[in-house]
């Protein structure tokens, strides 16, 4: 970690926390996931232009308006409150632990599609390094994760949980979690109210861009975001290197 990252830690006014996997700052997948989403993940503004032609720029914005906020990234831990007692430095020695145990690997090849309603990068094969490093996210910081409120639970009210689901938002305050979690990187809003049409282009746009970077996607590092009020844009703060030994399996 940098200085300037350790210093934008430490001072960070955190309403919540996020644990994420985003790719390397100034690398082809960072530059091309803040093109698309109009922000990098590091507070420098990016210009939110269309990558389909004929689209305008306020059509857009909408579409990519909440992974926007969210920052160019694949979930680990999903945003959560840290309980009272804990702080940033508690979080980031926690973090520093868990990256030691896990070494650098290779993500399998990323594809857009359809999932649960919006438009993703999927792996085309499940990877069993990957699902065991969100699992640990998952379990070494729930201790240190505030319960939810009435009205976080209430958000998930509306999504038709399954009763499994329920049970891992109960225990670990989020429903995809375990043999739940389904590691995209997210590329639109739900596609609800966009014509057939609309949701070909938004594909073939995202298959021109991101299948034509350099892959496998090389996954070294564990990104800790920072929610800074409700509502508000996440950025990252630290980038925690994976350094555990060799023969990680894909």
């Amino acid at each position: 970690m940098s200085e300037r990252e350790l210093n934008d830690l430490q001072s960070a006014d955190a309403y919540r926390w996020a644990v994420y996997f985003s790719p390397a700052p100034h690398s082809a997948w960072a530059s091309a996931g803040a093109r698309w989403l109009g922000r990098d993940v590091d507070g420098g503004a990016c210009d939110c232009t269309p990558c389909i032609p004929g689209w305008s720029a306020e059509a857009w914005s909408r579409v990519t308006a909440a992974p926007r906020r969210y920052g160019w990234h694949g979930t680990l831990r999903a945003p959560w409150r840290l309980a009272p007692k804990f702080g940033a430095n508690d979080l980031l020695s926690a973090l520093q632990s868990l990256a030691a145990e896990f070494a650098p690997f290779d993500l399998p090849r990323l594809r857009p599609g359809d999932l649960g309603g919006f438009l993703a990068l999927q792996p085309v094969q499940p990877c069993a390094t990957l699902q065991a490093l969100a699992a640990a996210c998952v379990v070494r910081l729930q201790p240190m994760a505030a319960p939810l409120t009435v009205a976080e639970r209430g958000r998930y009210a509306v999504r038709g949980l399954s009763d499994r689901q329920q049970v891992l938002l109960r225990d670990w305050g989020y429903p995809y979690v375990h043999e739940e979690f389904r590691f995209h990187l997210t590329l639109t809003d739900r596609l609800e109210g966009l014509s057939v049409s609309e949701q070909l282009e938004l594909r073939a746009a995202a298959a021109a861009v991101f299948e034509s970077l350099p892959q496998p996607l090389h996954f070294d590092a564990l990104s800790l975001f920072v929610q800074p009020q409700p509502g508000a844009a996440l950025r990252r703060v630290a980038r925690v290197a994976l350094r555990g030994g060799a023969g990680s399996e894909t």
